[in-house]
């Protein structure tokens, strides 16, 4: 499901996140970047030692990574350029959506910093920390749009969403409304148009005006 905001492409789709043909990919793991989920398992065995260890060292210096926050590394012996971690909420976190929100747009910031075009999530949180998939997907929706919208240009082309099978139609379901459903601003901010009026705007100079007697001038309002 293909969903295009000008230039800019959202994709939804039911694939493996570590076969997708981007630059980056997202990953969720633990505070200590110990990579203890199933998706951050195989990650590891498909890159090799370099991922492991440059968490390892991201540890070493900066402490533990807190809920929202995202870091990268490079992609080991996979073809990407850098994989990013981030660190997903819990279900006892108190603001789920928020949290996750910031593990989205702080990824798509290393993605902007580093002139990568293209980026693949998985559903973030979803299968490892239970997180609500409606709550991930609207979470998804207000990331993304938002840092598009703040953006005129941006290094950020592609974002792919690699989702199971029962988890499309709630993404779907995000972003599509926001596509069928106008702006409500925008509808109570217009000025309706008189019945049966037909409205435009002349753009007169004043050696115009000096030509126009007064008759003629009265004659534009009756």
């Amino acid at each position: 499901m293909q969903f295009l905001y000008g230039d800019r492409e959202l994709l939804l789709t039911a694939s493996d996140l570590l076969t997708f043909p981007v630059d980056v990919i997202v990953i969720t793991t633990d505070s200590a970047l110990l990579h203890q989920n199933e998706l951050a398992q195989r990650l590891l065995h498909e890159a090799g030692d370099d991922v492991a260890q440059q968490s390892k060292q991201l540890i070493q210096q900066y402490g533990e990574i807190e809920p929202g926050m995202s870091v990268y590394t490079s992609a080991g012996n996979l073809s990407y350029e850098a994989v990013i971690h981030t660190v997903a909420p819990s279900t006892a976190d108190t603001d789920i959506q928020g949290i996750l929100q910031q593990s989205i747009s702080r990824s798509l910031l290393l993605c902007e910093t580093n002139s990568w075009a293209s980026i693949a999530f998985p559903a973030l949180g979803v299968s490892d920390n239970d997180i609500p998939v409606d709550v991930c997907a609207q979470a998804f929706f207000r990331a993304i749009t938002s840092f598009w919208d703040a953006r005129f240009e941006c290094a950020v082309e592609k974002i792919v969403l690699c989702l199971d099978e029962k988890q499309l139609r709630p993404f779907f379901d995000a972003f599509r409304q926001d596509a069928i459903e106008p702006d409500p601003e925008s509808l109570t901010s217009a000025t309706p148009e008189p019945e049966g009026a037909n409205v435009g705007v002349v753009d007169l100079q004043q050696e115009d005006l000096d030509n126009l007697d007064d008759d003629e001038i009265a004659g534009w309002f009756k």
